[in-house]
């Protein structure tokens, strides 16, 4: 017999099996390509108006002279996967009277977290979200061109209280990408 034995070699060849099945399930059979004449976007066309240029950092689009929809496809995605799910979460005081000296405390600090996250959490994630994506994109060599809100809201996600669908976060990153690889703007960029 060999070193293992018996049991040695059954056990060698369960794992073989396991892991086998486990590399075929976790490998994902190859997207077709998109072609970005199948993707619609909103026209960017707006009359500028001193208010909207006060949000600008928030309502923004990208661009990069020269690439093509395949690379700016592949530049949001992951520059999406690093500003997804991001947390940002205020801790209680522990040694807060209301919740150290009541029996009701832990009422008092689930709802007061709750609110505190909703007041205090949304804003952070968005905020970091923003900062992630300009960073990641501007590392990438994108300029940014302002956009007002409602335009913005159109082919964009705002994931920092609920993340929209899979498939609706796919179709808005190739909106995007379609409009970063498109014609250069005539808009002033940002810095």
């Amino acid at each position: 017999m060999t070193r293992f034995g018996t049991q040695g070699r059954i056990a060698a060849v369960v794992l073989l099996t396991i892991t086998g099945h486990a590399s075929r399930a976790q490998s994902a059979p190859p997207t077709p390509a998109i072609s970005a004449d199948t993707v619609a976007v909103p026209s960017l066309a707006f009359d500028e108006q001193p208010e909207m240029v006060k949000a600008y950092d928030k309502y923004f689009y990208y661009h990069r002279d020269g690439t093509t929809f395949a690379e700016a496809l592949s530049d949001l995605q992951e520059c999406d996967g690093y500003a997804r799910g991001l947390a940002y979460r205020i801790k209680p005081d522990p040694d807060d009277p209301l919740v150290k000296n009541s029996p009701i405390g832990p009422v008092f600090e689930a709802i007061g977290a709750r609110w505190a996250d909703k007041m205090f959490g949304v804003p952070e994630r968005r905020k970091a979200r923003r900062t992630n994506m300009r960073v990641c994109m501007g590392y990438k060599g994108y300029q940014r061109y302002g956009l007002p809100q409602a335009i913005w809201q159109s082919f964009n996600f705002d994931d920092a209280a609920t993340a929209p669908a899979e498939a609706d976060r796919q179709k808005m990153l190739m909106q995007q990408a379609k409009i970063a690889s498109g014609p250069r703007p005539l808009k002033t960029e940002l810095k």
